[in-house]
């Protein structure tokens, strides 16, 4: 019953129904059983980068670029998730002002605490879409930490924001996320200094073998957005990259498993209290042990 009504969504959604595609997704993003897919030829771009960076108006900017030329656009922002309910926090969509509604889909997602902000229902949501033909799909997740690893497993390319600040992109050589980042977007070039802030990257990056292309842009005025596109369109993929991405994944789906399994919960349930050990924890889930 449950894939014949998965089924009778996709119909309705490959027909252009929205009410339809966010049913589907749901069911998506829980996981619940869905039908395998042929996955079309999607663009998927990962963009990531700290708070205030301008990554949301930057997506939009480049949502209504692309849904202009006549390419179907989706959107996915991840947020933080609520502790209380599990539900997005954040809303973005109401920063969404140069995109046509009618020509971009968007929708909030929640993190349900997934590190770097990518659960894997976010996986089988590009999927869906990919199934469904959308020519572009744009995956936001916030934050520039560590764990937003996690963003470049579902992405073909990454693309991280950095504002005019130099501390952020410090603080992103740190966590390790130029390692997966394509290219670096220095947004808000409007301003004054930011010229010298992408100097700074570049220089910075100068002497890395393999290093993203840092380009300057102003995702308010809109400048530099169209070397922006052109550049993103010619980015090819990195050997070590892809490797690092597929490693993720596959890292992703275990622990996701893990997660899954009826001794999980008792597992933690006895660290928490003391009765067993880290390790003892560890096998008693990966053997699937209810033991205690």
């Amino acid at each position: 019953m449950a894939m014949n009504f998965s089924e009778t969504l996709f119909d309705s959604a490959i027909g252009g129904d929205r009410r339809a595609l966010a049913k589907l997704l749901t069911i998506a993003e829980e996981g619940g059983s869905m039908r395998a897919y042929d996955k079309k030829s999607s663009w998927i771009l990962g963009v990531t980068g700290p708070p205030g960076a301008g990554k949301s108006t930057l997506i939009d900017r480049l949502a209504s670029n692309w849904s202009e030329k006549g390419e179907s656009i989706a959107i996915l922002a991840v947020d933080p998730s609520s502790p209380v309910s599990g539900g997005a926090l954040l809303g973005d969509r109401a920063r969404m002002v140069f995109s046509d509604p009618s020509k971009v889909y968007f929708r909030s997602v929640s993190s349900r605490g997934s590190s770097g902000g990518i659960s894997n229902g976010v996986r089988r949501m590009v999927e869906v879409l990919q199934g469904l033909g959308w020519d572009r799909i744009l995956i936001e997740t916030v934050g520039a930490g560590q764990g937003e690893f996690a963003i470049a497993s579902v992405a073909d390319r990454v693309m991280l924001v950095e504002g005019p600040d130099r501390g952020d992109i410090i603080q992103a050589e740190k966590a390790g996320i130029l390692e997966i980042a394509d290219i670096i977007a220095c947004n808000k070039s409007d301003l004054p200094g930011s010229q010298e802030s992408a100097n700074s990257i570049k220089e910075g990056l100068s002497f890395s073998e393999g290093a993203p292309e840092v380009i300057s842009v102003s995702a308010l005025k809109g400048s530099g957005l169209d070397d922006l596109v052109d550049r993103l369109d010619q980015i090819t993929p990195n050997p070590d990259r892809l490797l690092m991405r597929s490693a993720i994944l596959l890292d992703s789906i275990l622990a996701d498993r893990m997660r899954r399994r009826p001794s999980y919960e008792g597992a933690m349930q006895a660290m928490a209290s003391r009765t067993i050990k880290p390790d003892e924890a560890a096998d008693m889930v990966e053997f699937d042990d209810g033991r205690i």
